[in-house]
């Protein structure tokens, strides 16, 4: 859920005559503030329609389990596969303000269709949800960063600064969202529960309408490429095309934690909180996932300065590898409280805890460092292109869980199933000790294609 800011150098937009940056100001510039509010109330809304939506497509439109998670797949297969589509618009002809605006119509659209509770008003929710998160995932922290480049160019902390807050506010909305959502299912209805995620669409588009003054300029068309930079562009595919095809099985096994786990936890675990009294349902684990992000994401940054601060230990390698290997163990975890809960036998929630705690460490660690060493190996006029290829391996994961959960919990027992992908898993991260060592010389010799 991290974002990656592009290479200014790169741009048109960020081409314009800039002022001395003695005489730049050193705050915030106001439009920082309309797209944190907006992103924050838009990621809530994503998060919250997410987290009650797999239960949704078995109790109320009464798709199997099975079913109910190949449709979620084939969903998130669609946001993470349109921001392509949404960065080619709005830099050749729409601009991302208005690709940003003119796109959260829809979205808005679909999060009020959703609740009707029928398969047509579901496909057309979806579809309208996944075109609108899609095609404004790529514009809002490209536009930040120009903004940036434009009105604070040359302060460097100030931007890191802006993208660690923009990268908390989505999931801090995360978190609250994730958290309620179920709250309003179990007390009113799915019907009202949805009205939440749908005026918090709302409120963003306001949140980020309004401000239009203070963004960057945009400047629209298509850019050519010289013969030189698309050898290098092929080049940088190749250097990264191991290490992408490795974290397409790293997603493959991450992305069934909030349909697959849930839906595993809501049969299968004794969800009565004994330390509370309280019984819970299967989605509500899923907002352990962002607290621990929030959590994990600053201790991590704060280790890595006062034990290594010349980076020796905490490689970018390193840190790939033990997020392959947490993630493995998240996974087997699930397998193990699988094989346990035979018949009517029922599992504690520690092991889903834990196991959220581990999956969300591997993520961090993955996510954020995948995003660093892809944007470290591209040459300069291609850091956004490659940002964006690495993000497009979710779509695949998710392309192959659309056929995969069908298995599951029908041909292959829940231990078995979690097991397999466990071991999947396990031999992509194999795979990466030996792919990785070649990308990080590669990357220090200089970066791909460079």
């Amino acid at each position: 859920m991290s974002s990656q800011p592009e290479d200014s150098r790169t741009n048109p937009d960020a081409s314009e005559p800039k002022p001395q940056t003695a005489s730049v100001p050193t705050s915030h510039p106001p439009a920082f503030w309309f797209i944190f509010w907006g992103e924050f109330a838009e990621r809530a809304s994503y998060y919250g329609m997410r987290a009650i939506l797999p239960l949704y497509l078995v109790e109320v439109l009464k798709f199997s389990e099975q079913d109910g998670a190949s449709i979620y797949s084939g969903f998130k297969m669609a946001v993470y596969f349109l921001p392509l589509v949404g960065g080619f618009l709005s830099d050749r002809y729409i601009g991302k303000y208005w690709g940003i605006v003119g796109f959260s119509i829809p979205y808005v659209l679909g999060h009020f269709v959703l609740g009707i509770g029928n398969v047509p008003s579901m496909v057309i929710a979806l579809t309208l949800l996944a075109i609108g998160s899609g095609v404004t995932k790529p514009n809002i922290s490209t536009l930040l960063g120009l903004t940036y480049d434009q009105q604070r160019p040359g302060q460097e902390q100030l931007l890191s600064s802006a993208f660690r807050w923009f990268y908390l506010s989505i999931n801090i909305g995360a978190l609250i969202s994730q958290f309620v959502m179920p709250v309003l299912r179990t007390n009113f209805s799915y019907a009202s529960a949805f009205q939440f995620p749908a005026w918090l669409m709302v409120g963003a588009l306001i949140a980020f309408a309004a401000g239009k003054p203070f963004y960057a300029v945009e400047k629209r068309g298509p850019t050519s490429l010289t013969a030189e930079e698309r050898r290098q562009r092929w080049e940088t595919l190749k250097t990264l095309f191991g290490f992408f095809g490795l974290v397409v099985f790293f997603w493959f096994g991450y992305e069934h934690n909030d349909s697959l786990w849930v839906y595993f936890a809501d049969k299968h675990m004794n969800l009565t909180l004994p330390w509370l009294g309280i019984t819970v349902r299967g989605d509500q684990f899923q907002w352990i996932n962002a607290l621990c992000v929030i959590l994990f994401v600053p201790t991590i940054t704060l280790l890595s300065k006062l034990v290594d601060p010349q980076q020796r230990l905490f490689t970018a390698y390193n840190r790939v590898l033990v997020g392959f290997v947490v993630t493995t163990a998240s996974i087997g975890i699930m397998s193990l409280a699988g094989f346990i809960a035979q018949g009517e036998t029922k599992v504690s929630v520690i092991w889903i805890i834990l196991a959220y705690v581990l999956l969300t460490l591997g993520e961090v660690l993955v996510y954020s460092t995948g995003l660093e060493l892809s944007y470290t190996a591209a040459p300069k006029n291609m850091k956004a292109f490659i940002t964006a290829c690495f993000l497009v391996t979710n779509t695949f994961a998710n392309f192959l869980n659309i056929w995969f959960a069908k298995l599951y919990d029908t041909v292959l027992s829940p231990g078995t199933f979690f097991g397999i992908t466990a071991i999947v898993t396990l031999l992509a991260t194999i795979a990466f000790y030996f792919v990785g060592r070649r990308l990080s010389t590669k990357v220090r010799e200089g970066g791909a294609g460079e």
